[in-house]
């Protein structure tokens, strides 16, 4: 009997080793929130339009404030050499890359307001980091980057110069070809603050149906030639000036349009540069903001159709409930109305984004429209007879058109704080956990991965990847849907020698990744099954010795 329990329990346990008594063990590295040393931060200069040097004020206190959370790049610089900065917003004590997501503002001048609204969301990231647990979990796992400003030149010549009808960017260009640049631009002839405009129209048929012709706008004959505003500031619309549907209707080879695209994709260093920055990332989703119309923009293809209709319809339903009442009127959507879109691409930033970038997600969010400008009330018929109707319209509004009094700045933000949640709360991060592992170090290991996504819209676009810390891929698992979970199976060789810790990651570039480390259990681990295995054998022994006593 003895010899039958040996060979039934001494043989296997002889043989034992600990390595082959033990499988892998997966352990996700944790990594803490950064400790709040700071208040709440405050604008230096709240209720106002920033100029860049009051804008690096502000950024330079955000940055000295909160380092833990704020890292700044010098992307590039204007054409007139001014810096175009972008703030990374993470949890810096989590070194893997993280999911990614982007606000770039104020590709156009006169839309000053989206530099506002940019500031106010980074303050409301690091406001709330540490008190609310939903934002303080966002910054943990994404990487949140803004660009305040795309062009800086355009900023200070609107918010300085008080010229709120500039568009485009300010590279120099001879519009009359009098060997002169930019010498003969609109002038505040009355100086009420504003630059007047006039709109000219003629009457056709028998109703007396108004047709556009010009329009024109207040100045002086700067240069002496008899001309005037014949050389305006502004010549580039950095929105124009993307490489995907370059040319196509919706811009102008005309420099003296407000959608001149330029001389070719990124001929302007205000774009180079963001394509240089965009080049370094992969971004599921983003905002660019805009004022001017309310509408909300999507990728177009050339059919005039959504590239991604079912998510993009989703999405407007969640703005449309987010957003005010009419604040957001998504442009030809309506009751059993179909989608309108632009007519093409034409060299705009989603488009590119979309087909060059792989950005699922890429809106161009109109934050602001002074609907009043669109009223009698907003112009004044200064000419009316029976051929031609000249409009002149009230400076104010030419203001309030692209950007708010002063006073609602706040307001507004209030009004679309939500949205930039919305932003965060799409972006495709994931939950991982690793079980059901078999095999062992130095031969193929199995392991089941649990992975879910926690994005109500937006999948992982591409498969989640296992891989080593030197970034070699050791296995391949699907791709995650929105708001999903998914079990995975993968297959992978270990190495043989975990004596320092082994490490992977498990991830894409659009959920960024979870770190484990990989190690053998302990000899603690082991040796409790070990005594219990040499325990049953003792006392089998001894049960054994008793009985042929008893007999």
């Amino acid at each position: 009997m003895i010899s039958l329990l040996l060979s039934l329990f001494g043989a296997p346990l002889s043989s034992m080793s600990p390595l082959q008594a033990s499988v892998p063990v997966f352990e996700q590295v944790q990594y803490a929130s950064v400790e709040r040393t700071w208040s709440d931060i405050s604008l230096i200069y709240d209720g106002q339009f920033h100029n860049t040097s009051e804008l690096q004020d502000e950024i330079d206190l955000i940055h000295e404030l909160v380092p833990d959370l704020v890292d700044l790049e010098i992307i590039g610089q204007s054409i007139l050499g001014k810096n175009i900065t972008s703030l990374r917003i993470t949890n810096e004590l989590n070194p893997e890359q993280k999911a990614k997501t982007l606000v770039v503002g104020h590709h156009h001048a006169r839309e000053q307001v989206t530099v506002e609204m940019a500031l106010r969301f980074i303050l409301r990231l690091l406001n709330n980091y540490g008190v609310d647990d939903e934002m303080t979990e966002y910054v943990d796992t994404q990487e949140i980057f803004v660009i305040p400003t795309l062009n800086p030149d355009g900023l200070d010549f609107v918010v300085d110069e008080e010229y709120y009808w500039l568009r485009k960017n300010l590279r120099p260009f001879d519009n009359d070809g009098d060997g002169l640049f930019d010498e003969d631009y609109f002038d505040d002839v009355n100086d009420d603050g504003c630059i007047t405009c006039w709109d000219v129209f003629t009457k056709t048929g028998t109703g007396g149906a108004l047709e556009y012709q010009y329009d024109y706008y207040e100045g002086i004959d700067n240069d002496g030639d008899g001309l005037v505003n014949e050389d305006e500031i502004g010549c580039v619309d950095l929105n124009r000036n993307y490489p995907t549907g370059f040319g196509n209707p919706g811009s102008s080879s005309d420099s003296t349009t407000q959608i001149y695209h330029g001389t070719a994709p990124f001929s302007e260093p205000e774009t180079a540069a963001f394509r240089d920055f965009a080049l370094q990332h992969r971004f599921a989703m983003s905002y660019s903001l805009h004022t001017g119309i309310n509408c909300t923009y999507f990728p177009d293809n050339d059919y005039g159709t959504w590239e991604e209709p079912s998510l993009y319809y989703n999405v407007v339903g969640d703005l449309s409930s987010i957003l005010p009442d009419s604040f957001n009127e998504i442009y030809g959507i309506g009751a059993q109305s179909p989608v309108k879109q632009l007519d093409a691409s034409a060299g705009m930033w989603d488009d590119w984004m979309y087909h060059e970038r792989n950005c699922i997600l890429p809106i161009t969010f109109e934050m602001y429209h002074n609907g009043s400008c669109n009223l009698q009330t907003a112009y004044t018929d200064i000419v009316d007879n029976a051929t031609h109707v000249i409009r002149e319209y009230v400076p104010e509004f030419i203001y309030e058109y692209f950007a708010p009094v002063k006073s609602h700045i706040n307001v507004l933000w209030d009004e679309t704080k939500l949205a930039f949640d919305y932003l965060l709360e799409q972006t495709p991060r994931v939950q991982i956990s690793v079980d059901g592992i078999s095999g062992g170090l130095g031969e193929e290991t199995s392991v089941s991965v649990t992975m879910t996504c926690l994005s109500p819209r937006l999948g992982t676009a591409d498969g989640i990847e296992i891989m080593s810390s030197g970034n070699v891929s050791l296995a391949s698992l699907t791709d995650i849907d929105a708001a999903a979970t998914e079990l995975g199976q993968a297959t992978f060789t270990l190495p043989a020698d975990t004596s320092a810790g082994y490490v992977i990651k498990i991830g894409n570039e659009y959920s960024g990744y979870i770190r484990f480390t990989v190690s053998m259990a302990s000899p603690a681990d082991y040796t409790l099954p070990l005594a219990l295995g040499v325990g049953v054998v003792l006392v089998a022994v001894v049960v054994l010795v008793l009985y042929r006593r008893t007999r």
